[in-house]
């Protein structure tokens, strides 16, 4: 017995554990590259293909349960203290993961991590669909792992400011390129794929990062893992809106202050509390998703975001007004739950809108917040500015939806 102490002890001693600084241990230990199989419980992830807005890579851990996004310490912080009133109006919090990502000598990506303890994959969840390619520096590509029904039925209907993540491809409005995917997660997968192989996201664009680069050691990345808003749903319609009158967090530096006001200023953020941050919509006519981005929603007047709001809720048929009354009643409940909330700001958050655009699907509707990067109330952290009251940037946008939503019903 004595003999197995003594050799625990010593191979405690020369753990390289021991040289580590507080600050080091505090870093995700790197994980290897490797061209093996996958060991035992490591799990592929893909990108998220229905993601309408935003600029965090999200990443499918499960099509059936979870998505992952990047962690922030202040957005963790905000899901592990959340108040239970307004858990119903958000995505569940599932802990988090390491995620790792490898590149082959195609250029192919391969996402990575071990599930979180508990964790079982749903039945009849498929095998990865998508993957990633990368162009070193110059674009990113999603592609099929294999054709399938999907294939090309995302349709970029954005005339504003280009959404393609390179200087690959160049489309014009008239030709209305198709995608398996929605088209904004190429802008929102390229800086941080960059980041994650270990390039500085300015020098993928030098002529240095075209060629061939061999990556080892690299270091995980912590990513958030929420529930699959959308899995449940056939056809998934998705609204994103940008919620409230003020779009920067505490710790927003002046400059950034500035900017933010000024967009605020210059859209339907400052004269209705919200703006079109990003949407798709199933159009039964074509087979194909209409697809707007942030870009459309900054150009929108009150008329034209009040005309974007009746093309969200039209097949390309009919005005769905089936789901007007389930979803006056549940943005109702939230502005109840709102006007709750002593201390509680959601700066910078976005309210999603979700419905199954297929005919013949049950007619429900969700709305859950989202984004809580620059969310603060007084018990999260001691240097952040405390508020009274509830937030009412925040309750001015919900009213304006609930009085834009309304028009739009008795008009039917």
């Amino acid at each position: 017995m004595q003999f197995i102490i003594d050799f625990l002890i010593q191979a405690i001693k020369k753990s390289p554990l021991l040289n580590l600084s507080a600050k080091e241990l505090k870093t995700p230990i790197p994980i290897a590259t490797s061209t093996e199989p996958l060991g035992k419980g490591v799990v592929n992830l893909e990108p998220f293909v229905h993601q309408v807005g935003g600029h965090s890579s999200m990443l499918c851990l499960d099509e059936a349960t979870s998505v992952g996004k990047p962690l922030l310490v202040r957005e963790k912080a905000f899901y592990e203290n959340l108040p239970e009133i307004l858990a119903p109006f958000t995505a569940q919090y599932r802990g988090t993961i390491q995620v790792t990502c490898n590149e082959d000598a195609g250029g192919y990506l391969t996402l990575t991590t071990f599930p979180p303890a508990g964790y079982v994959a749903h039945e009849g969840t498929m095998p990865v669909k998508h993957r990633i390619k990368w162009h070193h520096g110059i674009c990113i590509d999603i592609e099929c792992v294999e054709t399938s029904s999907d294939e090309d039925i995302f349709e970029d209907d954005t005339s504003m400011t280009p959404v393609s993540s390179s200087p690959c491809v160049e489309h014009s409005i008239e030709r209305r390129p198709s995608h398996s995917h929605n088209p904004w997660i190429l802008h929102c997968h390229r800086g941080h794929i960059a980041k994650m192989l270990g390039l500085d996201e300015e020098s993928t664009h030098s002529q240095q990062s075209h060629s061939q680069c061999h990556f080892e050691n690299l270091p995980s990345f912590e990513f958030l893992l929420l529930e699959n808003l959308t899995w449940r749903r056939k056809r998934p319609c998705v609204l994103d809106v940008k919620m409230g009158t003020r779009q920067y967090g505490d710790d927003a530096p002046e400059s950034k202050r500035r900017s933010q006001s000024l967009k605020v200023e210059n859209s339907t953020s400052g004269s209705l509390g919200i703006r079109l941050c990003g949407m798709q919509v199933f159009q039964v006519t074509t087979n194909k998703y209409l697809c707007r981005n942030k870009y459309y929603g900054r150009s929108l007047t009150d008329d034209g975001l009040r005309s974007s709001l009746t093309q969200f809720f039209h097949n390309g048929e009919r005005l769905r007004t089936d789901i007007f009354l389930p979803l006056l009643d549940r943005l109702n409940r939230l502005l109840a739950v709102i006007n709750q909330l002593d201390s509680y700001r959601l700066f910078t958050s976005s309210l999603l809108i979700i419905y199954d655009g297929l005919d013949g699907q049950p007619s429900e509707i969700d709305v859950r917040i989202i984004d809580f990067a620059h969310a603060t109330q007084r018990d999260m952290t001691a240097e952040s500015q405390v508020y009274t009251g509830p937030d009412d940037g925040f309750i001015f946008g919900l009213k304006s939806l609930v009085d834009l939503i309304e028009e739009l019903s008795k008009e039917e």
